[in-house]
């Protein structure tokens, strides 16, 4: 879901208020902050999960109808499993990079190769 259509769609919501965007000023990812008037439950919902999910998934966890399943993104990227959450955002941009799979090497050959 495009990060603008959520933030319509929150606006339209009769139970849902958004609360404005924290920067992930301190190595966070970006993300939304939502409350649930209803509640009172406050909810951070990162911008990259708003693109992964349809409207539908976040509407039941943002109302209560569905809990969230929150989960620690682990990876060997560093050269030994490490949280993601605690990395800074150049670290973070380093990993997605990878995820996108070019692995190329500029100006290399096959008659390139060294033993």
């Amino acid at each position: 879901m495009d990060v603008g259509e959520f933030y319509d769609r929150i606006e339209a919501h009769p139970e849902l208020e958004g609360q404005g965007l924290d920067e992930g000023e301190s190595g966070g990812m970006p993300a939304a902050l939502v409350l649930h008037r209803p509640s009172g439950a406050k909810y951070r919902v990162e911008l990259d999960a708003v693109e992964r999910h349809p409207w539908e998934t976040l509407e039941a966890v943002l109302t209560g109808q569905r809990e969230a399943r929150v989960l620690s993104h682990m990876t060997r990227v560093v050269g030994y499993f490490s949280k993601v959450e605690n990395w800074n955002r150049s670290k973070v941009a380093e990993l997605r990079g990878r995820q996108a799979g070019d692995y190329s090497v500029a100006g290399s050959t096959s008659t390139d190769r060294r033993a």
